[in-house]
C-alpha cells in the first residue's frame, strides 16, 4: 500500500463572512441523516441545535407580545387577571425578592426557590381559568424520552397534571425553565446594536440548547403547529412563541417590580383553547381504553397465514393460490380502497411480514398513539411512534409512521412534514398524482391515497411583522395566519400574481429570513425497506437503474426533475411476482420523496432560479450545483446524484481495498465542504477531485471492489469508472480510460450470477463457464454524440446499466457487514468544525477587520478565545498549503456536515 500523504484538513472556512450567525445557514444538518440512528446524546445533541437556531429568534416587546402574539385586537381587550389573583401573584413574588418589605431586592435567590415560589405560590394558588395547573419535574425524566430530557416544569390541564415528578411531553401544554438570574444564564441579547437575538457566549449557548431540547421533544411527542413557553431568569422572564420556522420572544422583564406582567401572559395564555395554545385539531390522542387504540393491538399480532415473506425469490403460493396472469402486481397495501369505512375486527388481507413487524414496533408503551386526518376529505389513520423523525428544530420536521387506514383496514405510509412554500414547487401529492395518470406505462413511484396542506396552518414566526407594518409577506401577498388554522387556504391565496411571475425556486421568506413553512400530510400505499438492505453488488445496480428509469419517465413525459437524489429517498420496494402460476417476490426501487420536485422545460430554456438555499440533500449533490448554486438544477445534476449514491452504498457495504479506510473514505468524500472567501459553500476536494480525474481512490490508493475472493475484481470497478467518464467530460478534464480487464473465477457454479433481467430476476450462470473474461473499453471522446450531450438525458446512463447487469458475471456475496466504524459519530466533529469556524469569525470581528458585525460578548461568561479554544488557523498551516483551497481560508482539522 502506497505511503498515504499527510491528511488534508476537512473543513476550511473563511474569514469574510458577513456575520457570524450567518454560518446557520449553511451548516444546517442532521449528522446522522447518512448512517443509521445515532444515539442520544444530549450534550452533542444541544450544541447542534444552537447552531440550527441561529438567525431564527426574534425579540418583541412585552406589549407587542400581548396584542401580536398571545391576544388579537379581533379578539377584543386584553384579559385581566381577577384581583384576587394579582393579590397572590404580588405576595408571593414580593415575598421571595423584598422579604420582610426590603426596598433593597434581595441576592443570591436559588433556581429551585424560584420554581417553587412561581408554581406553588403564583400559578397553582391564583386559580388560572379553564383549570390548569403546572407541575414541577426538575429532577427526573420521562420513562419513553431517550433524551432524557427534565424540564423544570410545565402547565397542563388539571385532569392531566403528573404527580409522579416526571415531565409528561404528550400532555403538556406550555413548558417553563427556571434560572437563577443573571446575564451569563440569558439564552438572547436585548443590547444586541443588529437586532441579532442569539449571544455566542457558551454559558448562554447551552441554555438556549436546553430550550430547544424541550421544545424538540413537545413536538416529537404531540402533534402542534406551535408551542408556548417561559423562560423565568431570576426575576426576569421571557415569554415564547416557537414553530418550524423560528421563535418570537419577549424582551426580558422584571416581574419581581411588576408582578402583574408575567401574571397577565399566564392568565391570557389559560384563556386560550386547544388550538389557540398550539396543539392541532388534526390530530386526536387516542385514549388507551378506545376501540381504535386496541385495535392498533389487533393489526400488529403475528399472524402467519397473512404475514408474508419479503425476501426476494420468496414463494407466495400459500397467499396467491389462483395465480394466472403473469408480471409484477402491486403489493397487497396497495390496492384500490374500498369507499366504506372498515370495520373487521381483524386483518383479512396479506402484508409483507416487515411491515407488520414496524407497525409492531411503533407501538410503544406509555408512547402516545393518534388518530390524524389527511387530505380534504379528512380521511383517517391511526399511528403510534414514528419509524422517522428528523432531528432538527425548525424546517421541514418530517416524521414518518407506519399507520393503519381505518377505512381499508391497510397499512401503509404516512409522511407528516411543513413544506417549504417555494414558488412553483407543488405539493408532493400533486406530483405523484400526475405520474400515476399514464396509465399506460405506469410509473413505479409512491401510490397516493390521501394528501393536502392540514387545516390552512402555517409557520406564524415568519409571517410575523412589527404593529404598525402591514402583516404580508415580503412579496405582497396575503400570508395565512395560526388564528386561522380551521380555513382551508388555497395555493394561489398564499402568493400574489407579482410573486407567481417572480423567479421561480424563490423560498418565500420575512424581512427577518425567516422561511414560510406549510403543514401538508400525504399518505401513500407503499411501505419499503431501506436502500442499504440490498443483498449483493449487482442487486444495488438493478435497484438504482430501477430509479434512474423512473426519474427519465417523469422527466420525459412530465417535466418533472426530482432534485433530491439521496440514500433516503431510494428505497427497496417488495413486489408479488406473478409467472406461470406461481407467485414470487421481486424487489423493485423505488424513488421516493418528491417534494422538492419541478415542472421544468426539456431544454432548460426558461429556468431561472435564484434559490434562497440550495435544494437537495448536501452528500449527494452533485459538484457542479455545489459550486453553482444559482444555476438551474438538471438532469446531469441529479444523475450524477445517482452515482455519489451508489458509491455511498457500495463503500460501505460491498467488499473493497479500503477496509478499515471506509470510515475516512466516508467522511472525506460526503461529510466535509470548503467555504471561499465570498461565503460559498463548496463540497469536499475527494469528492471534485473524483469526477474530475475519474479516478476512485483515498489518500492515494485506488479503491477497488472484490468479489468473494480479495483477489479477484468485481464488474463494478469497471462499471464506476466507465459512469465516471461521464462526470469527467462534462467538467472538462483530459482523463482518458484505457482498456481493463476484468476476471472473475468461480469455485462452484453458486457462487456467481450472470445478473439480472428486466424483471428482476435473476440470469443463470452457465456451469460449463468456470471463467469469463469481459474486456470493457471506455467511451470514446470522438464518438458522435459528446459524452456531455448524453448527459442531457438518461440514455447513455441507462443503456450503461442494462449492459452492465445483463451480460456481466456477478458475485453473489459480495456485500459484507457496514465497514463504516460503528464507534463513528459525527456530531463531535461536527461541533468542533463550528466552533473553529465560529473561533476564527470572532476572532476576524475582534482583530478589526471590517467585514464582521461584533459578536455580542458576556460579560460573565468566557468565549471561544478567551476562553482557550484551539487556534482556527493550526500551527504549521497556511492558507496557500491546502490542497483545493485557492482563495484566502482558514483550516480546521474537523469535518462537518451541511444543509
Amino acid at each position: 500500500m502506497a505511503d498515504r500523504p499527510p491528511p488534508t484538513p476537512l473543513v476550511y472556512a473563511s474569514s469574510a463572512q458577513s456575520s457570524p450567525s450567518k454560518i446557520g445557514s449553511w451548516i444546517s444538518a442532521d449528522p446522522g441523516k447518512l448512517g443509521d440512528p445515532l444515539k442520544h446524546n444530549a450534550p452533542l445533541d444541544r450544541k447542534l441545535a444552537v447552531w440550527d437556531n441561529m438567525n431564527r429568534s426574534m425579540l418583541v416587546d412585552l406589549d407587542v407580545f400581548e396584542d401580536e402574539v398571545l391576544w388579537s385586537q379581533d379578539k377584543g381587550p386584553f384579559p385581566e387577571p381577577t384581583e384576587r389573583a394579582k393579590r397572590i401573584a404580588t405576595e408571593a413574588v414580593q415575598s421571595l425578592f423584598y422579604p420582610d418589605g426590603s426596598a433593597t431586592p434581595a441576592n443570591n435567590i436559588s433556581e429551585d426557590a424560584i420554581a417553587q415560589m412561581i408554581v406553588r405560590k403564583v400559578i397553582n394558588r391564583v386559580g388560572l381559568p379553564n383549570k390548569h395547573k403546572a407541575a414541577l419535574s426538575q429532577s427526573m425524566t420521562c420513562l419513553t424520552d431517550g433524551s432524557l430530557s427534565k424540564v423544570d416544569a410545565a402547565i397542563y390541564s388539571e385532569d392531566r397534571l403528573p404527580a409522579d415528578g416526571r415531565p409528561d411531553w404528550t400532555n403538556m401544554r406550555l413548558f417553563i425553565e427556571f434560572k437563577k438570574g443573571g446575564t451569563r444564564h440569558d439564552p438572547f441579547d436585548d443590547d444586541a446594536a443588529d437586532g441579532q437575538a442569539e449571544s455566542w457566549a457558551e454559558s448562554r449557548k447551552k441554555v438556549r440548547g436546553q430550550l430547544l431540547s424541550y421544545m424538540h421533544d413537545v413536538f416529537l411527542y404531540q402533534h402542534r403547529s406551535g408551542l408556548y413557553s417561559l423562560f423565568i431568569n431570576g426575576p426576569e422572564f421571557r415569554a415564547m412563541r416557537w414553530d418550524r420556522s423560528g421563535v418570537l420572544a419577549t424582551r426580558a422583564t422584571n416581574y419581581a417590580q411588576d408582578p402583574v406582567s408575567l401574571l397577565r401572559v399566564l392568565w391570557a395564555f389559560a384563556l386560550f383553547d386547544l388550538v389557540e395554545q398550539g396543539s392541532d385539531p388534526t390530530a386526536i390522542l387516542l385514549s388507551p381504553h378506545s376501540a381504535e387504540y386496541k385495535r392498533m393491538d389487533l393489526w400488529a399480532k403475528e399472524n402467519k397465514a397473512l404475514d408474508m415473506p419479503h425476501m426476494p425469490n420468496s414463494d407466495l403460493s400459500q397467499f396467491f393460490p389462483h395465480t394466472a396472469a403473469s408480471g409484477a402486481r402491486d403489493p397487497p397495501q396497495a390496492r384500490s380502497a374500498p369507499t366504506t369505512q372498515f370495520k373487521a375486527i381483524q386483518p383479512t388481507t396479506p402484508v409483507f411480514e416487515f411491515v407488520r413487524k414496524k407497525f409492531r414496533e411503533s407501538l410503544v408503551s406509555d408512547w402516545p398513539r393518534y388518530k390524524l386526518f389527511v387530505g380534504p376529505d379528512g380521511r383517517e389513520f391511526l399511528v403510534g411512534k414514528p419509524d422517522f423523525h428528523s432531528k432538527s428544530m425548525f424546517g421541514r420536521g418530517t416524521r414518518g409512521y407506519v399507520a393503519l387506514d381505518l377505512r381499508t383496514g391497510e397499512l401503509v405510509w404516512l409522511k407528516d412534514s411543513w413544506r417549504p412554500f417555494y414558488v412553483g414547487v407543488e405539493p408532493e401529492g400533486n406530483y405523484l398524482a400526475t405520474m400515476a395518470a399514464d396509465l399506460k406505462d405506469r410509473l413505479v413511484v409512491p401510490t397516493v391515497i390521501a394528501h393536502g396542506d392540514v387545516g390552512g396552518q402555517c409557520t406564524f414566526a415568519s409571517t410575523f411583522t412589527s404593529p404598525k407594518t402591514s402583516r404580508r409577506d415580503t412579496q405582497g401577498g396575503p400570508v395565512c395566519d395560526v388564528r386561522m388554522a380551521g380555513t382551508k387556504r388555497r395555493y394561489e391565496e398564499y402568493v400574489s400574481a407579482d410573486t407567481t411571475d417572480a423567479v421561480e425556486d424563490q423560498l418565500l421568506t420575512t424581512k427577518q429570513g425567516l422561511c414560510h413553512l406549510v403543514h401538508y400530510r400525504i399518505a401513500v400505499a407503499e411501505i419499503c425497506l431501506p436502500l442499504d438492505e440490498f443483498q449483493c453488488g449487482a442487486q444495488l445496480l438493478k435497484l438504482i437503474e430501477n430509479c434512474i428509469a423512473t426519474h427519465r419517465d417523469a422527466y420525459e413525459k412530465f417535466g418533472l426533475l426530482h432534485r433530491d437524489i439521496s440514500t433516503g429517498n431510494i428505497l427497496i420496494l417488495p413486489r408479488v411476482f406473478q409467472k406461470n402460476g406461481k407467485a414470487t417476490v421481486n424487489w423493485h426501487g423505488l424513488l421516493t420523496d418528491w417534494e422538492l420536485a419541478k415542472y421544468v422545460p426539456r431544454d432548460n430554456s426558461r429556468q431561472r432560479v435564484q434559490q434562497s438555499e440550495r435544494t437537495g440533500t448536501w452528500p449527494f449533490m452533485s459538484v457542479g450545483y455545489i459550486q453553482n448554486p444559482e444555476w438551474p438544477v438538471v438532469v446531469a445534476d441529479d444523475l450524477e446524484s445517482f452515482f455519489h449514491v451508489m458509491l455511498y452504498q457500495s463503500v460501505r457495504y460491498l467488499r473493497h481495498s479500503l477496509g478499515s479506510m471506509a470510515t475516512d473514505f466516508v467522511k472525506s468524500y460526503f461529510d466535509t465542504f470548503q467555504l471561499r472567501n465570498d461565503g460559498t459553500q463548496l463540497c469536499s476536494n475527494t469528492k471534485i477531485r473524483t469526477v474530475n480525474i475519474g479516478k476512485l481512490e483515498h489518500g492515494g490508493d485506488l479503491l477497488e471492489f472484490f468479489t468473494r475472493k480479495d483477489e479477484v475484481l468485481s464488474p463494478i470497478n469497471d462499471f464506476f469508472q466507465e459512469w465516471l467518464a461521464l462526470f469527467v467530460e462534462r467538467y472538462r478534464t483530459a482523463s482518458e480510460l484505457g482498456e481493463s480487464d476484468v476476471s472473475l473465477e468461480s469455485e462452484d457454479e453458486d457462487g456467481f450470477f450472470a445478473g439480472y433481467d428486466d424483471d428482476g430476476n435473476e440470469i443463470p450462470f452457465d456451469p460449463r463457464v468456470a471463467t469469463l473474461k469481459v474486456r470493457i473499453i471506455a467511451t470514446e471522446l470522438q464518438d458522435q454524440v459528446s459524452l456531455p450531450e448524453k448527459l442531457r438525458d438518461h440514455t447513455a446512463t441507462l443503456d450503461l446499466f442494462r449492459r452492465y447487469r445483463t451480460t456481466l458475471m456477478w458475485p453473489r456475496m459480495d456485500k459484507v457487514g457496514d465497514q463504516v466504524s460503528k464507534e463513528y459519530d459525527p456530531r463531535p466533529h461536527v461541533i468542533a468544525a463550528r466552533s473553529q469556524v465560529e473561533s476564527a469569525l470572532v476572532q476576524a470581528s475582534t482583530e478589526g477587520s471590517g467585514l464582521l458585525k461584533k459578536p455580542r460578548l458576556d460579560p460573565e461568561a468566557s468565549i471561544h478565545r478567551d476562553a482557550g479554544a484551539p487556534s482556527a488557523r493550526p500551527s504549521g498551516s497556511s492558507a496557500s498549503s491546502n490542497r483545493g483551497a485557492s482563495r484566502d481560508v482558514v483550516h480546521s482539522e474537523f469535518e462537518l456536515f451541511s444543509l
